[in-house]
């Protein structure tokens, strides 16, 4: 067996003992043991034929977004208000100093 052989064998064995810890979901909910990883599936993106990409977070994470009212929007890159819970949020951009570049959104 080649040296490139056994270095592939032995990503291929870690990746998937690593893909075995984390559960999935189309809307997790932060059930479960709070360490646990959940993934949500990749979803559509507004305006465009692609997917974005699978979010992963610990379900204490989920939970926490969930306790507020809150998503992943589907590129992954924001925390929005969830449509599913019906409730209405106000989010605003903070922070970022002079340059604005480091601000972040925040809902209530």
């Amino acid at each position: 067996m080649t040296c490139k052989t056994l270095l592939f064998a032995a990503l291929f064995a870690v990746t998937a003992a690593w893909g075995e810890d984390q559960a999935s979901s189309r809307r997790p909910d932060g059930t479960g043991d709070p360490d646990a990883t959940t993934c949500r599936p990749p979803q559509p993106l507004p305006g465009a034929r692609v997917l974005g990409p699978k979010v992963c977070k610990t379900n204490s994470q989920w939970a926490l977004l969930r306790k507020n009212n809150q998503d992943i929007s589907s590129d992954g890159s924001e925390i929005i208000p969830d449509k599913s819970a019906g409730a209405t949020m106000n989010c605003t951009s903070t922070g970022g100093g002079a340059s604005n570049g480091g601000g972040m959104t925040v809902c209530h």
